[in-house]
């Protein structure tokens, strides 16, 4: 189930969900020009390029260690993003986004 977080006014935004193996959308607002991904205690794929929400990983992916964040930087006008996928690579748990706009 995709994390709406389209509506955030407020940066930084910070924001906890559960993960699983399968991808969750993260739909971004617009005035989010930067994301960070983490988990404290898994680690993560992150998918742009042919994800879908509740789909399985594509092979085209980056990936996040556990106790890390990957930064996400974010296009601006016809260039922007407006989500981004996060899956846990095993099992299920708490992951987390920080929204900034630099």
């Amino acid at each position: 189930m995709a994390e709406d977080l389209r509506t955030v006014n407020t940066f930084p935004h910070f924001h906890n969900f559960t993960g699983s193996t399968t991808l969750t959308e993260i739909q971004l607002p617009e005035a989010c020009n930067t994301v960070l991904v983490g988990s404290i205690t898994y680690p993560l794929f992150v998918v742009q390029n042919g994800g879908t929400d509740g789909g399985s990983v594509p092979s085209n992916r980056g990936f996040v260690p556990k106790t890390n964040y990957m930064e996400l930087p974010i296009g601006s006008g016809l260039e922007s993003v407006q989500s981004v996928y996060v899956a846990i690579q095993s099992g299920s748990g708490d992951v987390s986004i920080i929204l900034l706009e630099k």
